[in-house]
This record gives structure tokens, C-alpha cells and sequence, in this order.
């Protein structure tokens, strides 16, 4: 019985010694190499206008390998499988579009391009002064152009002024007037044209350029308040800084990221108290902030009415980076108010 119990033992010993030896033998094989049987993909595409009398529409050339499908994407909520696409944007923007290559196995590789379609690049527009008060505009360009739209405003639901080529327009001395020019084509794609005019033609508004503002006295509430510096330049003239007891001291200035030509301005008196208003003042320019140049100088100045634009013109052809306004004497009172700023390069 004894020696049974031995030879027993020792065959389990023996077991348990041939079960260590195969784990072994197998963490020394490791995991079996998986052999890919496709190639990896690669992405790759080239685009073209389709029409050159159609900016919008687009011929995508793939020039990936390897791959049994493609997904494209167009960055206007558009996509497609098709492996060499055609598309139409219906809007003038940026776009990155997005091309992904995938093989048989899941294994995937993506390009990106972006395409930039700019209303400006795409319309030129004409002014022709055509008498006192009374201006001209009309367009040129090489798309295919199947309605046209001269609009009060820069909204789309501003009234239809005409639906020619072309437009006249009549102005009050000082007066400007906000177009919105808008081009469809046959397929539905706009190209829309926003322009400042006056009597003396195409104006650029360069107040909301990439540029640093700064006020030398603020509103209590601070550039973002009811009343803040920012409501100067804000495009609503029902919307004022104040800053009380100021008195002739007040200035403001606008650093431009690259220098302007500006040669005008406008302002805009507050919603009440005229003794409040500016009746004095100097506009400089500088190139590095240290030495001004004074470009423009008036007084005394009235605002008759509350909420009054007006216009002022002066001559300068020097592109400045630093432009400054200070006031000089107010109109009777110590407290500063204006509801809006604009500064503007008129046509030379």
C-alpha cells in the first residue's frame, strides 16, 4: 500500500513537472504574427474649378492607393463616397475638405485641403459720380451670373433697390448708405458684397479692422458697460459711452496690427444733453506711437440734432498704425458722451 502511494506521488510530481515545461515552451513561442493581407492605404487629392465661369463648383482628382472605399467631407455639412467627387459650394467661406482612404482590413489614412472662395475676389465693383449728390455702381465678373440684387442694408431682408446690373443712388450732403450686393448662380450659389458708399464712391471702414482700441478716461461700468468704451464702436448708434466730469481731457485711440490710410471720419452725437457733445478736437497719426503728426483739426463744431452723424473729410495719403483722437473743449458742459466712432478711407 505504502509503495503504491509512492508511485502515485511521484506521477503527479512527474504531471506537474510536463504542465510547467508546455507553459513554458509556449511563452517562449509568444503570440502568433498577424501577416496583414492588404497594403496599407494612403490618401492624396488634387481639385480644380470645374467651369471657370462657376467658382463654386469643384472637381476632386483622388490620388490615393490602396483603398476599397472613400469618404469625403466638404466642410459645409456635405459629404460623399463617390472615390473622385464633383461639388458645388453654395456659399462663398473657407472649407476644409476632408478625404479618409480605407482598405479591406480597416486600416485608414486621411488628407485635407482647403479651399478659399472670397466674394471680393470674385466681383469687382465700378462707381461713377453721375452729378451733385448722385453716384453710380455696377459690376463686373466672370461668374455666370443668373439673378442679381441691389438690397437697402446689409441684411438679407432689406428691400430690393433693383435687380439690374446696375444701380444709382442719390445722397444728402455727408450722407453714406450701406449696399449689400448680392449674385446668384444657376445652381443656387451666392456671392454677397456688403459696401459702404457715399456720393464720392466706395468707402472702407477700417474702425473694426484687427486693431487695439483704448480709451484715456473709461465709464464706472468699464469698456463692457451699459454706457463702456466699447459702445463707441459698436455699429448701433443708439448706444453711447459716457464718463462724467472729464472735461476737455478726453482721448481715444485705435492701434492698427498693419498701417491705414485713413482720411475721415464720422461721429455721432448722444441721445441727449448737447452740452455734452464735443465741439472741439484733433485727430493725429503716428507710425510708432512716439511722434504724431496732427492729420486733421476742427472747432468749433455743432451737432443739431441728437443721434446726428456727421462726416468729415481731410487729406492725407501716409499709412499710419497709431490714429488718435483729442478732445479739445466740449460744448458747454464737463461730462463726455458719444454714441459712435467710424474712421474711413475715402476713395483719392
Amino acid at each position: 500500500m505504502i509503495r503504491m502511494m509512492k508511485i502515485m506521488k511521484y506521477a503527479f510530481y512527474c504531471l506537474i513537472l510536463a504542465s510547467i515545461s508546455s507553459a513554458c515552451t509556449k511563452d517562449e513561442q509568444g503570440v502568433p504574427e498577424i501577416i496583414e493581407k492588404e497594403p496599407k492605404p494612403t490618401a492624396a487629392f488634387t481639385y480644380a474649378l470645374a467651369n471657370a465661369n462657376d467658382p463654386f463648383t469643384y472637381k476632386f482628382d483622388n490620388k490615393g492607393t490602396n483603398f476599397k472605399e472613400t469618404r469625403w467631407s466638404f466642410g459645409d455639412d456635405s459629404t460623399s463616397s463617390i472615390a473622385g467627387p464633383s461639388h458645388t459650394f453654395l456659399n462663398t467661406g473657407t472649407y476644409v475638405v476632408k478625404m479618409v482612404a480605407l482598405n479591406g482590413e480597416g486600416y485608414w489614412a486621411q488628407r485635407e485641403e482647403t479651399i478659399r472662395i472670397s466674394a471680393a475676389n470674385l466681383i469687382k465693383v465700378n462707381t461713377k459720380t453721375v452729378g451733385a449728390g448722385k453716384l453710380n455702381l455696377s459690376f463686373t465678373t466672370n461668374m455666370a451670373v443668373s439673378k442679381t440684387e441691389w438690397r437697402d442694408g446689409y441684411k438679407t431682408s432689406g428691400a430690393i433697390l433693383s435687380t439690374d446690373k446696375t444701380i444709382d443712388l442719390t445722397f444728402d450732403p455727408g450722407t453714406f448708405k450701406e449696399i449689400q450686393l448680392k449674385l446668384t448662380t444657376a445652381k443656387g450659389s451666392v456671392a454677397m458684397m456688403n459696401l459702404f458708399v457715399s456720393e464720392l464712391g466706395l468707402i472702407k471702414d477700417v474702425t473694426t479692422f484687427e486693431n487695439m482700441f483704448s480709451v484715456s478716461h473709461e465709464n464706472g461700468g468699464g469698456p463692457d458697460g451699459g454706457e463702456g468704451s466699447k459702445k463707441m464702436i459698436d455699429g448701433n448708434i443708439t448706444t453711447k459711452i459716457f464718463v462724467g466730469g472729464v472735461g476737455p481731457n478726453m482721448s481715444w485711440q485705435f492701434l492698427f496690427d498693419s498701417p491705414q490710410v485713413v482720411n475721415g471720419y464720422s461721429l455721432t452725437s448722444g441721445n441727449d444733453a448737447p452740452d455734452r457733445d464735443p465741439r472741439r478736437w484733433k485727430v493725429e497719426g503716428s507710425i510708432d506711437g512716439k511722434t504724431w503728426v496732427v492729420v486733421d483739426e476742427r472747432g468749433p463744431e455743432y451737432f443739431t440734432e441728437r443721434r446726428q452723424s456727421r462726416t468729415f473729410n481731410f487729406t492725407n495719403k501716409t499709412a499710419y498704425n497709431y490714429y488718435k483722437f483729442s478732445i479739445t473743449e466740449l460744448n458747454g458742459g464737463s461730462n463726455f458722451q458719444i454714441s459712435e466712432v467710424r474712421i474711413l478711407e475715402f476713395p483719392q
